[in-house]
């Protein structure tokens, strides 16, 4: 009989999944990230009543680094006085902040994570007593009784609030941080902006149009693009879901986040209640309805707090950090029971 040779089939190579590199480091825009946990703002109203940077807050964040967590964003720092949403927020609109930001970031380092920083201005919610004059917001607002009544902003009010932006960002690069994160959710300022319940003006910042509601946010990304002196990445932290009632639908979704990376966001961080929560008849959970829509690195975020939770986002394969919950972060030896749990 004639000899049969077997002929030796080389093992398909697949690439590894979200799941097998989570506890792994990654390189993204330049910046090295020792695994994929991600620590999203985890307290607030621990700056002094000048929005310094306090020893709580540096203890707090070098804790963090220090069990493990791979990457840390620091709380919502308002860009201007006149954006300060409450008392002891962080501040990051001063020069007398530059120190006390660069010892919290010089200190998250040290423990081995790398650091972003959340800019962010209030427009209508805040009030007079917090920010020292009468609220902006794209129409005239209130949010309750515990704020003032805005006034609608004016195009020099618009050129004033991006160059605020420019110069936090600028701050943010001298400090150290590795990344800054746009507020585009929270009912902040850019928030109420596009949402259509809150900005009923008519005009280039106004309408039922996604690209008109946007243009404020677009204006203040091109600008922190365009300045020289900024060279960290920008990341754009939104929501959705408080906006599909008034009609927001995944055309719009898809309209924003193509109209930010023209602008030059760098990545998305989709905030939903339940990271797994499905939006637009359903369907799909928003980071996977994001996935669709844009091909940046994208932060998964909303109620992570349990490994089996973490194992199911991470096996969607869409995001590329996973903000986990505080809740995980408050069990005693979290980092070796979630990776065990997560990779066995």
């Amino acid at each position: 009989m004639p000899t049969v040779t077997k002929t030796k089939v080389a093992p398909v190579k697949t690439a590894p999944s979200k799941v097998e590199t989570m506890f792994q480091p990654f390189k993204i825009n330049g910046v090295q990230f020792r695994n994929r946990i991600l620590a999203p703002p985890t307290v607030d109203d621990h700056a002094d009543v000048d929005g310094k940077v306090t020893p709580t807050l540096i203890k707090h964040y070098r804790t963090l680094a220090r069990q493990g967590v791979g990457t840390i964003i620091v709380e919502s720092a308002y860009v201007t006085k006149q954006g300060r949403s409450h008392v002891n927020q962080l501040g990051i609109s001063e020069e007398e902040h530059l120190e006390g930001l660069e010892n919290l970031a010089r200190g998250v380092k040290k423990e081995g994570a790398s650091i972003g920083i959340r800019i962010s201005h209030a427009g209508a919610q805040t009030s007079e007593s917090t920010c020292g004059e009468q609220p902006v917001g794209p129409s005239v607002l209130n949010f309750g009784r515990d704020f003032d009544v805005s006034r609608e902003f004016d195009q020099g009010d618009v050129e004033e609030i991006i160059l605020n932006y420019v110069h936090a960002a600028e701050r943010a690069e001298e400090v150290g941080m590795d990344f800054l994160e746009i507020n585009g959710t929270e009912q902040q300022l850019l928030d109420q902006c596009c949402c259509v319940k809150l900005n009923s003006r008519m005009d280039e910042y106004g309408s039922a149009k996604i690209e008109t509601r946007m243009r404020l946010a677009l204006e203040v990304v091109r600008a922190i693009k365009n300045r020289e002196s900024v060279k960290i990445p920008i990341s754009y932290y939104f929501s959705i879901f408080d906006k599909i009632e008034d009609g927001f639908k995944p055309k719009d979704l898809k309209s924003m986040l193509k109209l930010l990376e023209d602008a030059g966001v760098d990545f998305f961080h989709p905030l939903a209640v339940h990271a797994m929560n499905k939006c637009f008849e359903n369907k799909e959970p928003l980071c996977k309805w994001s996935a669709k829509y844009t091909d940046k690195p994208l932060i998964i975020n909303g109620n992570i707090k349990s490994p089996q939770l973490l194992d199911e986002a991470a096996t969607m394969g869409c995001a590329d950090w996973f903000a986990m919950d505080q809740s995980i972060f408050d069990r005693l030896q979290w980092y070796p029971f979630l990776k065990r749990k997560i990779t066995q």
